[in-house]
């Protein structure tokens, strides 16, 4: 029985009128590939003739205008974007930020910090005794969620400032498991050599006591 209008959607080459498909050349077909569809590209707002859109705006069709219109709204949005982005690697450029890790030398204390003026910085802490095992590349914003990860695990700074601890296991455990600048490739350092001059200074304060 022949169909007439619709056709099975199993039978190949089928269409509504009957079956259409070329008796010749039936391999080219099959090998043909239609083109890939070109993916639209939102074009740069340099790109756009303003000024012509302005002055034919009145003659476009409202269906037009508006894909005009939604054309130059995602210009303007990429333009921004690749200005918000140009802005901020120039500022991180410009504003050389970095984060540090100091340790005191007759003290059993830690500091960690930032700084947009490192080399003056740093030649402040070492007048005060403090010995520089780490400097990187960071941010005040580094700074702050450091600092709030130690607070919310309980470890307290010094009263003298908020950026000085007394060193403990968990205060380099946690530096450490947070990336914090030099923490990891000190830690040995940190953990071993400062019990021992903790136990000299004692004696020294011993000594002081019995002259």
């Amino acid at each position: 029985m022949t169909k007439l209008f619709s056709p099975c959607p199993e039978d190949e080459g089928n269409t509504p009128m009957g079956n259409v498909a070329p008796t010749e050349n039936s391999a080219a077909y099959k090998q043909f590939v239609s083109p890939k569809k070109q993916e639209y590209k939102i074009p740069e707002l340099s790109e756009i003739d303003i000024d012509a859109i302005a002055a034919n705006l009145n003659s476009i069709e409202q269906k037009q205008q508006n894909n005009l219109i939604i054309k130059l709204l995602f210009s303007i949005v990429k333009s921004n974007s690749k200005l918000e982005e140009t802005n901020k690697l120039l500022v991180e450029k410009l504003v050389k930020t970095k984060n540090y890790l100091l340790t005191h030398r007759y003290k059993m204390l830690i500091k960690i910090g930032y700084s947009e003026n490192i080399e003056h910085r740093l030649r402040t802490h070492r007048r005060n005794d403090w010995r520089v095992l780490a400097i990187g590349e960071g941010s005040k914003e580094r700074e702050k969620a450091m600092l709030q990860t130690l607070k919310e695990n309980g470890i307290k700074s010094e009263p003298s400032s908020e950026e000085i601890f007394t060193i403990t296991p968990k205060l380099v455990e946690l530096l450490c498991a947070n990336n914090w600048v030099g923490a990891n490739e000190n830690k040995k350092d940190i953990l071993d050599k400062f019990p021992q001059q903790k136990l000299d200074i004692d004696n020294q304060d011993d000594l002081g006591k019995n002259d």
